[in-house]
């Protein structure tokens, strides 16, 4: 060609290369099925390890199953049925008593009626934040339960600050009420938040320093430690006054009655809850009855042993019988006063339960300080 250069082509050392070639292509798709087979294979042995080796198998079996979330939730919605059965009781009355024996799938009904309900949110409310915070509420108030030791064995996490993490965790509470009255865009709504929010801050002080006096006897801020320390005396016997404290400053923290002053009806319609509505509802509704039941079972583990008990029962059968009895002052109290102002609340709070809770932390450092065969018994009942 003029002015151009004849490019020729070799076909038989072309022909030659072909197999090389397709070589090459196979090992690059060899490689590709290889590192996705070797992937999914990595993914599966780990599923397998997760699931079915022994000590991990046995750590998700007690999360989920028990104590873990599903006997929670089952203990949650049967707490209801308890409380409104023992109201009925007190005030003469028969309680849920259509669905189920004694009623006790009324609650699995009244439960679907809500979830299946509409959720209407109101205009002026922040519509992420509407939706975000009755969810958030209920994991902070069901969280702590993983550091509760129903059991010498069956316990999710036993942590050496575990009572710290959970106060933690409930820290949170009063500012999710505050907010949840702020974002649904109503002046009771937004009453109410500050209502909750008051009583929680003035409650959980003393309610946190009542803590004090178990875990000083005990040497541990692990619940675990302190439910251990009482082998040979529970803490009830020497810590009485603390009992009451911890217990008025938990109910005045739920804020159920005589302490329902967030959510009075007559006075401002259902409080920071009164634009909640459906699936959002219930779940503001669960987390008031799961921190009762988390109250609870902290009194159970701080001032009555834990599981501590009888030989011949399980750890989680005593614990359990502990927890229903004080589950029931807890009603009883709920049932049988009338409710207080809010300025009433605040001055019992901070008249009478602190200094009271404060008075039980010196009483308990001087005994320690003062009478070394009380420091001694303690020690074997760690032992």
């Amino acid at each position: 060609m003029m002015g151009g250069v004849a490019l020729q082509i070799d076909f038989f050392a072309w022909l030659q290369g072909i197999p090389s070639w397709l070589y090459g292509v196979i090992q690059w798709l060899f490689g590709i099925v290889s590192a996705i087979f070797y992937w999914v294979w990595g993914v599966f042995t780990w599923i397998w390890a997760a699931l079915f080796d022994p000590a991990n198998f046995f750590f998700l079996f007690k999360a989920v199953l028990f104590p873990g979330l599903i006997f929670i939730v089952l203990t949650l919605i049967y707490s209801v049925w308890w409380t409104r059965k023992l109201w009925g009781r007190i005030q003469d009355r028969r309680g849920p008593f259509h669905l189920g024996k004694y009623g006790g799938l009324q609650l699995f009904a009244d439960a679907i009626k809500l979830v299946a309900k509409e959720t209407i949110i109101p205009d002026r409310a922040k519509r992420w934040m509407y939706r975000l915070l009755p969810s958030l509420l209920l994991v902070i108030v069901l969280l702590p339960f993983a550091f509760i030791p129903w059991d010498p064995i069956w316990y999710i996490a036993d942590l050496s600050v575990s009572l710290v993490l959970i106060f933690a965790f409930l820290t949170a509470v009063p500012v999710i009420a505050l907010l949840s009255g702020w974002i649904s865009g109503s002046k009771y709504t937004l009453i109410g938040g500050f209502r909750a929010a008051n009583n929680q801050f003035a409650s959980e002080i003393p309610m946190i320093i009542s803590t004090i006096g178990p875990a000083m006897l005990a040497g541990s801020l692990s619940v675990m430690g302190i439910a251990q320390a009482q082998a040979n005396v529970w803490y009830i016997f020497l810590l009485p006054i603390n009992v009451a404290t911890f217990l008025v400053a938990a109910i005045a923290s739920v804020g159920t009655f005589p302490f329902d002053a967030p959510v009075a009806d007559s006075e401002v319609i259902f409080g920071w809850r009164t634009e909640f509505s459906g699936i959002y509802f219930t779940m503001t509704y669960f987390a008031e009855f799961a921190e009762q039941m988390l109250y609870s079972a902290l009194i159970v583990t701080l001032f009555l042993g834990g599981f501590q008990g009888p030989d011949f029962l399980p750890g989680s059968v005593i614990f359990i019988i502990k927890f229903l009895v004080v589950f029931f002052f807890f009603v009883v109290v709920t049932s049988s006063f009338h409710r207080l102002r809010q300025d009433q609340i605040v001055y019992l709070c901070w008249k009478y339960l602190l200094p009271l809770s404060i008075l039980n932390v010196v009483v308990v450092m001087l005994a320690i300080a003062n009478f070394p065969w009380l420091a001694g018994l303690l020690a074997l009942g760690g032992g």
